[in-house]
């Protein structure tokens, strides 16, 4: 029992050390259909006055898409969608936009927002940073899966420990 808890406990830390790899450059939002939604994201300058940051949607799934950039409580600055090829696109550039500038290492929020369309399934959405990163912030509702996962763990090893004695 003790081996099969530590190799769950292995693949779980794989998993999260993959996952937060792979948000390195990109990111999804899933959202429901026919719907107001708000997604928040944390976005990492590399360099300073050189970020780029997309975010996109297909047309068909979504109705309306914005974004809007923040430092803390203070909003930088809000973005529309236009309609590029059947997609619905945001694009934000701190080197082309001298409305603000973006420090390397400083950690910023991007919030998009918009209307799922009525599908039979989930709407989709990408936001992907050139010179830096995103990552997507968890909802409260991911934090206690996490907690309640552990805890079975430790259930799991509390039984294992009693049966052997």
């Amino acid at each position: 029992m003790k081996k099969t808890i530590q190799t769950i406990a292995a693949a779980a830390l794989l998993a999260t050390a993959a996952s937060s790899h792979a948000a390195g450059a990109s990111a999804t939002f899933e959202e429901a259909i026919n719907g107001a939604f708000t997604e928040s994201f944390v976005v990492t300058p590399s360099v300073t006055n050189k970020l780029i940051l997309r975010v996109t949607g297909l047309a068909s799934q979504f109705s309306a898409l914005s974004a809007s950039l923040w430092s803390g409580a203070t909003q930088i600055g809000t973005f529309s969608s236009n309609s590029v090829n059947g997609n619905r696109l945001v694009v934000i550039s701190d080197g082309a936009n001298g409305a603000f500038s973006l420090s390397a290492g400083q950690a910023y929020t991007l919030k998009v927002t918009g209307i799922s369309s009525a599908l039979p399934n989930t709407a989709i959405g990408t936001v992907a940073a050139t010179y830096g990163t995103v990552s997507a912030v968890p909802e409260p509702e991911t934090f206690a899966l996490l907690l309640a996962g552990l805890g079975l763990v430790g259930v799991a090893a509390k039984r294992g420990r009693q049966k052997s004695a």
